[in-house]
């Protein structure tokens, strides 16, 4: 068997690679023996003799895999916990998230007329007092509120109307 140590060197040089990234077609070992330049080196990589390996990959089938459990919930149970709550998911970052969804709303019902500017900043000032936990129980509080201001309205209405009757009942009997 012929050493190719220094074609292997040259050939790694040429490719830009390591040595044992080198594949030497074993069936003309007597034709890459006989190459001592890097040119003749050259020819053989262009001949198909030489020719530098694929880079192994490491699969990502099995990450991936695991992956798509965890996003369903899997792997997630008390043992494979490492760190508080707080340092799993900041509890800064959950009000945050919560109070941009609140004011967010707020703002749309304020330019979609819903609510008046001072309604608004009635709910701003809880929202931001963590009165409110959910979008859906701040939305129903604004409907309770509209309904009680609607009714309360109603009553001054009513009230003023009767206060007016007898006022004119007053007048004509004297």
């Amino acid at each position: 068997m012929v050493s190719l140590k220094l074609q292997k060197r040259l050939a790694a040089a040429v490719l830009k690679c390591g040595k044992r990234k080198v594949w030497m077609d074993p069936s003309e070992v007597s034709n890459i023996a006989v190459a001592n330049s890097r040119q003749s080196v050259r020819s053989m990589i262009k001949n198909g003799m030489i020719v530098k390996k694929h880079n192994l990959m490491h699969s990502r089938a099995r990450v991936n895999i695991r992956h798509e459990a965890k996003a369903r919930g899997n792997h997630t149970g008390y043992g494979k916990r490492h760190g508080t709550m707080n340092a799993r998911i900041p509890e800064k970052l959950l009000w945050m998230r919560r109070i941009r969804v609140l004011r967010r709303l707020l703002r749309k019902y304020r330019d979609a007329g819903k609510i008046d500017k001072h309604m608004y900043a009635h709910f701003y000032a809880l929202a931001k007092g963590n009165r409110y936990k959910t979008k859906r129980v701040l939305i129903e509080q604004i409907h309770r509120k509209k309904g009680e201001d609607k009714k309360e309205k109603q009553l001054a209405e009513q009230a003023t109307a009767l206060l007016n009757q007898k006022r004119a009942a007053m007048e004509s009997s004297v």
